[in-house]
């Protein structure tokens, strides 16, 4: 049954493509990977013999989920700084207390400011965004962005070996973002959501969107066949 199901989802992402409503983002360069996470949801390939222990790891949109940062964690004794202004995904990790994952309570903006955020309108869901959407809004609340720079300046480095985001919406923003032009250097993996499935957003959002990565130097080398939204970008 998963495989078939594996299978229907792999042909709807191939069907919405070819009318245009799902990007077509190839992968352009075949190097060992490796699998971090749960399956099927809060994980990522990355480059094998990238990682070791001195390595730094930023992990920006967490929600209720950080398998991903604890198998780098197990695996590479490497430090993990996870953000999140979500309340849910702060009371989440404040309870679970992983070893080697520093916390901080704020999201990744474009720049640094204070910012409507909207929750969602199921009670039992986690992820809120800066954006509206049809399943977002029930209500709302203050939350502190900062910008890549600030959030470097915070955690006291200036070279990251993995940025992986899942931000609901607002990685656009911070792609397009002066912070990002200047900083993507610093950048070694890339690990990152796209959110074209929502309307305001769409396939040419993240189409843009990956071109501004490979301007700056970015190599699409894993996407998830299944979802066509999880991708993993390394620095050529």
């Amino acid at each position: 049954m998963n495989k078939l199901l594996s299978i229907y989802r792999i042909i709807r992402v191939i069907a919405k493509q070819m009318v245009g409503l799902e990007p077509i983002i190839l992968v352009r360069k075949k190097i060992p990977l490796k699998y971090h996470g749960n399956k099927g949801y809060g994980g990522w390939c990355i480059p094998e013999g990238f990682i070791n222990q001195k390595s730094i790891v930023l992990d920006i949109g967490i929600g209720e989920d950080i398998s991903f940062s604890q198998s780098l964690i197990s695996m590479h004794r490497c430090t993990v700084h996870g953000f999140d202004p979500t309340p849910k995904a702060i009371s989440f990790v404040e309870n679970l207390k992983p070893e080697k994952f520093i916390l901080h309570k704020y999201g990744l903006g474009g720049h640094t400011r204070m910012e409507r955020f909207f929750l969602p309108n199921e009670t039992n869901h986690v992820s809120g965004s800066i954006s509206q959407a049809v399943h977002l809004g029930a209500a709302e609340i203050t939350v502190q962005l900062l910008g890549f720079s600030d959030i470097l300046k915070l955690i006291n480095e200036e070279k990251i070996t993995i940025l992986k985001i899942d931000i609901e919406g607002a990685e656009y923003e911070f792609i397009e973002s002066l912070d990002f032009a200047n900083l993507s250097s610093n950048i070694n993996i890339l690990c990152i959501e796209f959110h074209h499935r929502w309307t305001q957003f769409g396939a040419v959002a993240t189409r843009k969107a990956v071109k501004k990565l490979e301007d700056c130097g970015f190599t699409c080398v894993w996407r998830a066949t299944e979802s066509n939204e999880e991708f993993t970008f390394v620095r050529s």
